[in-house]
């Protein structure tokens, strides 16, 4: 299964692009995984740059994509529970699970209604830092998965 992390607009902060570029090389050790970007709209309008990049989001997911929509509103899990995720996926012999994260003025309802929302805090949080923690946290969940040191719950 292939897990990929599916987001708008490229990384402009050099530090949060070296610590994805770390996690995601990391997760890579325990199969198929990506980042795949969207380009951010440059649009008069938040709406409209919004409507421009769901549509390039949506695009990019493929039918049978199982979809995580990273939303605020979404469910939280912990760190063992995302583990028991991708074990399930795993198991169902999903493709790709793709976390979808929008760009700086938010997703299409058009966008949530694709998958799951799936929640990393109640707290809004920059897009960039968001990038991060999911790929932190995805390659946590592996490594648990896996009965390596690197979570002390």
């Amino acid at each position: 299964m292939k897990l990929m992390v599916l987001a708008v607009g490229k990384m402009r902060s050099k530090a949060l692009r070296e610590v994805c570029e770390d996690y995601l090389a990391r997760l890579s050790r325990y199969g198929p995984a990506e980042v795949k970007e969207v380009k951010a709209a440059e649009s008069a309008t938040p709406e409209q740059s919004v409507a421009q990049e769901c549509k390039s989001l949506l695009a990019a997911l493929e039918p049978n994509d199982h979809v995580l929509v990273l939303d605020e509103r979404g469910t939280q899990q912990t760190s063992v529970e995302l583990c028991g995720l991708i074990k399930q996926h795993e198991l169902r012999a999903t493709k790709r699970l793709v976390f979808v994260l929008g760009g700086a003025y938010g997703l299409s309802d058009e966008v949530r209604k694709r998958g799951k929302l799936f929640s990393l805090s109640k707290m809004t949080l920059p897009h960039e830092l968001c990038r991060a923690v999911i790929l932190e946290q995805l390659y946590r969940a592996r490594t648990i998965q896996h009965g390596e040191p690197y979570h002390h719950a």
